[in-house]
């Protein structure tokens, strides 16, 4: 079975549809990351309906920038009264392409930091959003002790070997069909830190992804590798399971 550790459940239609396909394709989990909070409330909904559906829980730093701090605060209450639900916390994080002033970057930072605190203190697993400012999320994470996923991670080869060095897990998606110098850095990850990832309903090459497509990404990691898909799936699956700690 395949395991996509992240997309957006919530913003899709006909989920019942998607999830009976997603089952006949092979995918049987699928883990579902909050932005806000009504993404929130949404994906614990469908975990509650879903027995293939597991979400996290958390604030995405492109979403605070939109957010009033009271609205933040109120985010942030909801998060840690519904942490039973919650899986991980994310997607949390840095996203620099938003942040265009320093202010907006410091805005991001209190509140990555803060829903760190939060992962700390409950002893849950963290995803991590960190768009041209893979950096500057390292290096708040240099501090922070617990599993870590970096989604969609697209740093330099130096931060790759970093998250390796430190045994952080990457989450890696479509855009290794479509994005060669991506591709080429993700295969930098051993095995023993990989996921599969869709990201969906994000588009590529102008078609939404949905959660089975984990299956042509890891078709594309195993003929790269030149590791058999059966044990790219094994080794992805086996390290969602364990890092969500979810049940197969």
């Amino acid at each position: 079975m395949f395991v996509d550790v992240h997309c957006h459940l919530e913003m899709l239609e006909n989920l019942d549809s998607i999830i009976k396909e997603c089952v006949s394709k092979g995918t049987k989990k699928v883990v579902s990351a909050s932005v806000d909070l009504n993404s929130m409330k949404k994906n614990i909904e469908l975990s509650k309906k879903f027995n293939e559906i597991e979400c996290c829980l958390g604030l995405h730093p492109s979403n605070i920038l939109l957010m009033k701090e009271k609205e933040i605060s109120d985010s942030i209450e909801f998060l840690q009264e519904n942490l039973f639900f919650a899986k991980a916390i994310g997607e949390i994080g840095l996203d620099f392409k938003h942040a265009d002033s320093e202010e907006k970057k410091q805005k991001q930072i209190k509140f990555y930091k803060k829903q760190l605190e939060i992962v700390e203190q409950n002893n849950l697993p963290v995803v991590v959003h960190s768009r041209f400012a893979e950096k500057k999320s390292l290096e708040i994470l240099s501090s922070f002790n617990g599993k870590v996923l970096l989604h969609w991670f697209d740093g330099n080869k130096k931060a790759f070997e970093e998250g390796i060095k430190k045994n952080y897990f990457f989450s890696v998606g479509p855009a290794i069909l479509f994005n060669k110098d991506y591709l080429q850095k993700t295969l930098l990850v051993p095995p023993e830190n990989l996921m599969l990832e869709t990201d969906s309903p994000v588009e590529f090459a102008g078609k939404k992804a949905v959660p089975w497509w984990v299956k042509k990404v890891a078709e594309k990691l195993s003929e790269e590798k030149k590791i058999p898909l059966k044990e790219i799936e094994e080794k992805t699956t086996k390290n969602a399971l364990n890092f969500f700690n979810l049940n197969s």
